[in-house]
This record gives structure tokens, sequence and C-alpha cells, in this order.
């Protein structure tokens, strides 16, 4: 049975103030959840098991399993006689959880706070809404005086925070100290979760006779390593469309339409109205970018989503720049850099003989790693995506390489629009159903119950679900970055793929596989290389975007 650790001959060292539960070698038939309590508290805390290794007793000088259980941040071991209980899945009660990585990382750091700084109608609520795929809540609630200290949060992008703080004008002082104040308290604050993790300053381009910094902003950038720290800032030189568009209208007026003059003639004017001022008041080593929410210049919000997680990175903690890649919705490129980050954390590395995975079933090890990923996406409305449906439709051609083959050499991203194309026109009308073979009341394949085992076909099997589920994930961002993601979505974006590069993949792992002795990180080499041959790049999105003629409704919630 399972129960608390009150043998004070026990092995399982105990944390003060706290008791912890063992596993016995008997009675294991009907357990109740492994939790523990603290002597202070009446509540159970469910553990989760961290990872499981093997290693000699050293009392008994026998090989023994310890799985490693997991609790507000500390690890505590359970020890079982590896020769007498071989299956996990039957000692262990079902409450106990693989815990996913993402979870790790967004227990730490479940939002990513910024503080945007900017005049009224500088261009903040369009950049955020566009970064963040966020739409009308930011403006509906910075009506009036903005209030630094007031956190906004949008149920349509919870992995994001807000404060905004007015432009600091030259006759009011008190904004810029209101300012300093907040910035202050935060940095302070103890819990990485509550610290401001960057600053965004919106600047207008000014005209050819304007300035560009009011007095206040001067003072908060001649202070602001006092004031912030390492908290990474980055200046936002904002509607760099209309510049460009006042360039070439004068360019036009004046008979001068070399287009090598004219980008010569944007780099100097730039340089001089805003880079050079923003120097002399700030030093050389201030970070800046222009930016432009209009269509034809998604690429400058990526630029600043960038510069901002690269920095975040290095100055800050890699658990806020992983939220800061899960958070925005610009960069198909970062969405999957995160997926592998947060796979190379834990469960992708080391997969064909994992003892992370030891003792759990299929259903168990793939349900982590779908979480883990679909956790980095952060669609809005992803309920269909932790479906029973959506997992069906990903596990049943699994061991499948007989697929439509694609060829050699490929573009993925036109390759998937081509096919999105050709799917589209092939419906009988614009709400006609997608119609694949997953029932309503689907069951899934029978070897997910299967207790994972170190073989060659579990190996092909976790490799392919990976590699599988980012591309889908890809198509998914490419018809619908914000979401919701319906099932219909969801199909046109999984028959894509089928046809685009499926069957590549699966014949790559299954080669892999065949000759490979090793379960070790060449499977996760192998992994992020197929991901990286079957990416959509990001600056390639926007273009790819309008090759699809036909429009995907993304409102119809057909059945599956």
């Amino acid at each position: 049975m399972l129960g608390l650790c009150t043998n004070v001959s026990c092995k399982i060292p105990a944390a003060p103030q706290e008791c912890v539960q063992r596993v016995q070698k008997h009675a294991l038939t009907r357990p109740p959840p492994l939790t523990r309590r603290t002597m202070s508290e009446s509540t159970l805390v469910p553990l989760h098991i961290f990872s499981i290794i093997i290693r000699l007793d050293d009392t008994s000088n026998k090989k023994v399993d310890f799985a490693e259980l997991k609790f507000d941040s500390k690890l505590q071991e359970i020890r079982r006689n590896s020769e007498q209980d071989k299956d996990l899945s039957a000692n262990f009660d079902p409450a106990i959880q693989l815990q996913s990585a993402s979870s790790d990382v967004l227990q730490i750091c479940p939002r990513f706070r910024l503080l945007v700084i900017g005049k009224t109608g500088v261009g903040k609520s369009s950049l955020i809404q566009q970064a963040f795929g966020i739409s009308g809540y930011v403006e509906k609630h910075r009506r009036g005086e903005a209030d630094i200290d007031k956190e906004f949060i949008s149920p349509e992008n919870e992995r994001f925070v807000l404060h905004d703080s007015q432009g600091f004008e030259a006759s009011d002082n008190s904004r810029l100290d209101i300012a300093k104040d907040f910035i202050d308290r935060r940095r302070k604050m103890p819990k990485l979760q509550d610290k401001i993790h960057a600053v965004w300053l919106c600047l207008s381009i000014p005209h050819a006779d304007g300035r560009l910094l009011e007095s206040g902003v001067e003072k908060f950038l001649n202070s602001r390593k006092e004031i912030l720290g390492d908290i990474p800032i980055i200046v936002a030189f904002t509607k760099f469309d209309e510049f460009v568009d006042k360039l070439e209208l004068d360019a036009m007026e004046s008979d001068e339409s070399d287009e090598a003059a004219l980008e010569a003639l944007k780099i100097d004017t730039l340089n001089k109205l805003c880079i050079q001022p923003l120097k002399e008041a700030a030093g050389k080593d201030i970070l800046h970018t222009v930016v432009s929410t209009k269509e034809d210049y998604e690429s400058t919000i990526r630029q600043l989503i960038d510069l901002t997680t690269t920095n975040v990175e290095k100055y800050v903690t890699s658990e806020a720049a992983l939220t800061m890649m899960i958070a925005q919705r610009v960069d198909i490129g970062l969405k999957v850099k995160a997926s592998i980050a947060i796979g190379k954390k834990r469960y992708w590395r080391g997969i064909g003989s994992s003892m992370n995975f030891t003792g759990f079933t299929m259903l168990d090890c793939l349900s982590v790693i779908h979480k883990d990923i679909i956790d980095v996406w952060n669609f809005a409305d992803s309920r269909h995506l932790n479906s029973d449906q959506f997992k069906a439709l990903i596990l049943k051609d699994l061991d499948n390489a007989d697929l439509p083959h694609t060829g050699e050499a490929f573009d993925f991203g036109l390759s998937v629009v081509s096919k999105i194309t050709a799917i589209l026109a092939s419906l009988a009308g614009p709400l006609a159903p997608v119609i694949m073979s997953v029932a309503a009341g689907v069951v899934l394949i029978k070897w997910v119950y299967d207790t994972y085992q170190r073989t060659a076909i579990v190996l092909q099997r976790i490799m392919t679900y990976i590699v599988d589920l980012t591309c889908i994930m890809q198509i998914l961002f490419l018809l619908a970055s914000t979401g919701p993601i319906s099932p219909r979505v969801i199909k046109i974006a999984f028959k894509a793929y089928e046809e685009a590069g499926k069957s590549n993949v699966h014949s790559a792992i299954q080669s892999h596989v065949s000759v490979t002795r090793s379960g070790g990180d060449d499977a996760l080499e192998e992994i992020v290389r197929l991901i990286n041959d079957h990416s959509i790049k990001a600056e390639d999105v926007q273009g790819l975007r309008t090759k699809i003629k036909l429009p995907v409704d993304l409102q119809v919630d057909e059945e599956w």
C-alpha cells in the first residue's frame, strides 16, 4: 500500500516539517493517490514522478530502481525492487503522472510580463494586438488615464500580461517618478513571475523638423541602467510604413526612382531622425528597431520579438524567454525553436532507453510529449488539440510509411500551401465538411495501452509522433495563428501534411531506427533534423498565406 512514511528506518530523506509517502513492496493492488501532507497544512498535494533511475543500493549492493517524486521544487526518492516489480504501471497509482517540461517552465514563469511606455497615439495598442494575437481587449481596457500597476491579461492569450505607461512629457515629471517607483517595486519581488521581463519604449518616427525625445524620456534613458538593472529595454520606432510612404512619395515627385538610392535615403534619414539622437541620449548599446503593424511589414514585428527574446534569455532567465516564445504569435520559427528547447529539457533525450518512461503506458508517454508541444503553440481555445480524436488522427498511421510520396527535394511550406489549396478546391462548398476516418466515439489504437519498452518500434513511434505533431502545429499556425482551432481546421492541416511530407518523415525515421543501435541523443539529433527539414520559414509565412486563394472558415465547428 501507499502510506505516510513514519518508519524511522526509512531511507527516504524527509524534508523539515513534512512527511512523504513511500512505495512498499506489497499490497499494491488498490493504492490511494500518491500525495504528501505538510505538518502545518490539511490539504493533500499530488506528487509527480520526475524521473526513474537505476543504480546500486548502498546496503544490499543490488540493482534497484528509484522513482524521483517532485513537489514544491524538492525531489524525494521512492525505492522499489526492480526484479520483483517489473511493471510500474501496475504498482503505481494512476493519479501519479509524468510531469510535463512545459508545466515546469510555466510554473516558474506562467506569463511574460511586459512594460510598454509611450504617448497616446504612438501605436502601442495595435503593436500589442499583433505581436500577441489579441483583438480589441487592450483598447477596451486602455480608455482614459493609464494605470501602470494595472495588469492587462487577455482571455485570448493568458501567457502574456501587459503594464501600460504613458510617455514622459517635459511638463509632467510625475509619470516618470511613477514608472521608476513601479519598476523598482517589481525588481524587488522575489518571484520571477512577478518581475518585469522586458520594456518596450515606443517612439513615433518624427518628421524632418520634429523632435524624437521629450526631456522626460531623455532623463529615463540617461538613467536606464540604474532604473532597470538587467531588464532589457528595446526602443521601437513606430509607424515605419508612414515614414517609408513619405520618402517614396517625395522620390516620385522629384523623379528619383532609383531603388538602391531610395534604400540608402531611408537608412540615412532614419539614422538622422532616430538612431543618432537615441544613441546620444542613451549610449551606443541601446537596443532599437523599426516597427509597423501594416500587413507588408510583419517582419518588423518579428524583429522586435526576436530582439526581446534574445535579450531576455541573456539577461533575465531562460524560462522567461521560453514564455515569451510561447506568448508571441507572429514568429513560427520561435515556436519551433521553443518546441525543441522544451523537448530537450526532458522527454526527447534518450527516448529509446528512457528511464523517465519506465513503467508507464505508451499513452502516458505520448500524452506528456503531446502536452509539451501543444502548450508551446499557445492557440486560443485549444481544447480540440487535446482531444482523443486529434490524438487518434496522429496515431492511426504512425507505423505507416506507405503514404503519398513527395520526392526528395521540396519546399515544405510551398508543398503544404499547394495541398491546402487543392483540399479547399475539392470541397463541394465553403461549408462542406472535411471527411476523415475518425469516429466521434474514438477508440485509440491498442498498442498505446502497452507498457513502454526499450525497443526499436517504441523508439520509432515516439520519434514519429514528435515530428508529425510539430509539423501539423506549423500548418495550423499558417492557417490560424491565434485560433480558435476547430476540427475543420485540424482536418485540413492533417490532410495537407499527409500529402505534403508525412511519408518522407516516416520513411526517414524507420530507416534511422533500422540502422542505429542506440536510443540516445542520436535519436534526438534525427528528430531535430527532420523538424528543421520540414519547417515553414518565418519570412515565408505572409507570402504563403496569400497563396491560399480560397478562404478557410475558422468558425465552422463541424463534427470529427
